[in-house]
């Protein structure tokens, strides 16, 4: 009997956090994939990573700030009995490579060029909210420009 409570708690300190996240939208069905923008913010995460704690909360508040931006967030959650859907996810994101080169892979953040699939920086915990934000600008100017001039 005590044993079994000590699993629940411990399941529930694990697997609870996930109830309580930000929604993470795709926003494939939503947008047509030519008006998607070029610039892929991919967490990959998951409920047991610890980096993940870390890391998360900083990206959150982060991302709170670029609503409105060229940027599109994507979270692949690897957090058991959640696995089955995420192939198809990066399918629908047009990001199948790297989904493929990272897989099954937790406690960072990718962001990466959707045409091309090109990897221009990983986010990780050593990146502290304001080195996110300036990853993100580095980024969102890079690939607006290459727009504006196609």
């Amino acid at each position: 009997m005590r044993t079994a409570l000590i699993v629940i708690a411990l399941l529930g300190v694990f697997l609870g956090p996930n109830f309580f996240r930000e929604a993470w939208s795709t926003a494939a069905a939503a947008e047509a994939v030519e008006e998607r923008p070029r610039l892929v913010a991919a967490l990959f995460r998951s409920s047991w990573c610890s980096s993940c704690r870390i890391i998360e909360p900083r990206i959150n508040d982060v991302r709170a700030d670029y609503r409105d931006a060229p940027v599109e967030f994507i979270r692949f959650d690897f957090t058991l009995g959640q696995r089955n859907s995420l192939r198809e996810k990066a399918i629908e994101a047009g990001i199948p490579d790297t989904f493929d080169r990272f897989e099954g892979r937790t406690g960072f953040m990718v962001l990466m060029d959707r045409d091309t699939e090109t990897i221009f920086e990983i986010i990780t915990v050593q990146y502290d909210r304001e080195h996110i934000a300036q990853a993100l600008d580095r980024w969102i100017s890079v690939t607006t420009t290459v727009d504006e001039a196609s």
